[in-house]
């Protein structure tokens, strides 16, 4: 029994340390917090949640297509107002130099 219950004790915690190796992973991946929606590329705009290949791409595009985003909601316009919403806390507009 205490065989039995020391593997249970070893295998959690092997979980618990792969879990905490992969947050690092994620949080060490260069993604800024919060991102620039006027200035990243497609790569960075993808550490935001729910934004993935596609949406970033068609961020991207519609920037390039109309210019910089005049703030957070406007972000509305791609990826939809629930989704901008959601977004509003991890997305700031910075002003773009041309």
């Amino acid at each position: 029994m205490k065989a039995a219950r020391k593997g249970l004790w070893l295998g959690l915690s092997s979980l618990c340390m792969m879990a905490a190796g992969a947050w690092a992973q994620a949080a060490g991946t260069g993604c800024p917090t919060p991102v620039d929606i006027n200035h990243a590329d497609a790569a960075r705009l993808r550490c935001l949640p729910g934004i993935g290949e596609k949406r970033a791409a068609a961020i991207v595009a519609f920037r390039e297509a109309h210019g910089p985003f005049p703030g957070p909601a406007s972000l509305a316009a791609v990826v939809g107002p629930k989704m901008a919403q959601a977004l509003r806390a991890r997305v700031v507009v910075t002003p773009v130099s041309r």
